[in-house]
């Protein structure tokens, strides 16, 4: 019987999964720390405790993109984790993209240039803060960080190099490269040689060093492998594999994986302020739109109106299914609008008379908007939906979620009923990619709309599309 651990590594948790015969247990869920030594000392912590349960054959580990260290030559992080949520200046990213051309910058990675992408760190760093560039021996992407530690080499997935905005995305159909793009690189002051080598389908894993399994419980020489980016993991063990599936991966943010196989225009993927991305094959072209608060717009509203509490924002009286679609709604965006049609200056926004239950009002708003970013997929890529696979742990808190999300949609709804699909993915594609096990998805469900109510929700849509797109007061 084999068994896997997965590492997720997010924005807000790090989790850590046990997974056998498919089901996975988790055994640690912290708060993911900005020190590099204390980030591994509790993944170290929690493989000790999956390797007390029995032997693992495999390790993956996904994370969230787009965050990482500078590393100096003893492998020593000179910085906290730098993460895609940070706010810094603009200034050399806009300078860079103006020189060359964010079309053509675009074009070439798939990737919006923002303050967001590690090239964009990159060039910050060495404006602000050149001691600490200059002392940067190497750079490590948080999940590469951590298979550095691991097996003492430095890996990426191309999930993850993909959204830096130094890797080049070729034209549908052409193989992936090996290693990051030496003249995007140039313009940071780096060299190929200072980043991770990237993972392609077929490459053998890594293996865990003999004085990190003494540290651990594993066996010296397991696999480990780099699996990916946090939303592509948790769609490939969705299932979301085939051209007209899409995957929506909702956490503190949310990201919806469009598999269309191939991107007409590329431009105007970047003017509704999404992305052109390979998914976990490698070969298939997909759109990706990200949502800055989704899980987080729901702690938003309970920091202001229920403790802190999201489980009793959303708690419902026996009348609680009588407030859907009912009164006004809102416009979910406490950090500004990322797509479709970016709006960084719209804000949080009550439309109409007051909501008859507001945490009813809170999960229809991010359901209003995510339906808004597959529909403005479907015009781009002249593909419908077929099937939309919704999975993360915050859509446990609400029957009603996944439910307002298969009524607003026409396409077939499925929830995966797995609490931690990142991680469990993560253990599953490291004993798939190692040759130990199928391809088999995780459990899902089907989910069944809301009676009576898709007609009165694609008119509340088409409303809130409108007030969205009204400049604020």
């Amino acid at each position: 019987m084999t068994a896997a651990v997965g590492i997720d590594i997010g924005t807000s948790n790090t989790k850590v999964v046990r997974v056998e015969r498919g089901v996975g247990t988790t055994v640690l869920n912290r708060a993911t720390p900005a020190g590099l030594d204390d980030l591994l000392a509790l993944v170290v912590a929690g493989l000790r405790v999956a390797t007390e349960a029995g032997s693992v054959d495999a390790v993956g580990v996904a994370s969230m993109a787009e965050s990482g260290y500078p590393l100096d030559a003893d492998g020593r992080a000179l910085t906290p984790l730098l993460s895609w949520r940070d706010g810094r200046d603009v200034i050399e990213i806009r300078s860079l993209a103006d020189r060359l051309g964010a079309d053509a910058l675009f074009e070439a990675t798939g990737v919006r240039p923002g303050p967001k992408p590690s090239l964009a760190v990159w060039l910050w760093l060495r404006a602000m803060h050149p001691d600490t560039f200059a002392a940067m021996h190497r750079w490590a992407g948080v999940a590469d960080a951590v298979h550095l530690a691991l097996t003492g080499e430095l890996r990426t997935d191309h999930t993850l190099a993909g959204r830096t905005l130094a890797y080049r995305l070729p034209p549908a159909g052409e193989r992936l490269a090996g290693s990051f793009d030496a003249d995007l690189l140039t313009e940071a002051g780096l060299r190929p040689d200072r980043l991770a080598r990237v993972g392609l389908i077929g490459d053998p894993p890594s293996r865990v060093r003999p004085e990190v399994a003494a540290e651990t419980g594993l066996r010296a020489g397991t696999p480990v492998v780099v699996a990916g980016h946090d939303h592509q993991v948790a769609a490939w063990a969705s299932g979301v594999r085939d051209i007209g599936q899409v995957a929506d991966s909702v956490g503190t943010a949310e990201a919806m994986l469009n598999l269309v196989g191939r991107v007409p225009d590329r431009a105007a993927v970047r003017r509704q302020g999404m992305s052109v991305v390979r998914t976990v094959d490698g070969s298939t072209e997909a759109l990706l739109a990200g949502t800055g608060s989704a899980g987080g717009f729901l702690q938003w509203l309970a920091d202001r109106h229920a403790d802190g509490e999201v489980s009793d924002l959303l708690a419902l009286d026996s009348a609680g299914k009588d407030a859907l679609a009912g009164g006004g709604w809102l416009l979910p965006y406490p950090a500004g609008r990322q797509c479709p049609e970016p709006d960084p200056a719209i804000g949080v926004r009550l439309v109409g008379p007051p909501p008859a239950h507001l945490g009813v009002a809170a999960l229809e708003a991010v359901s209003y908007q995510a339906q808004w970013v597959l529909d403005s997929q479907a015009a781009l890529s002249r593909r419908r939906t077929a099937q939309l696979s919704l999975s993360g742990r915050p859509l446990h808190r609400s029957p009603l979620w996944a439910g307002i999300r298969a009524t607003l949609t026409d396409a077939a709804t499925t929830l995966t009923t797995v609490a931690e699909p990142v991680a469990s993915g993560a253990a599953l594609l490291a004993l798939h990619r190692a040759g130990l096990g199928d391809e088999a998805p995780l459990l899902s469900q089907q989910v069944q709309p809301v009676d009576g109510l898709g007609d009165r929700y694609r008119e509340r849509l088409r409303d809130f599309i409108a007030s969205a797109r009204q400049p604020g007061p």
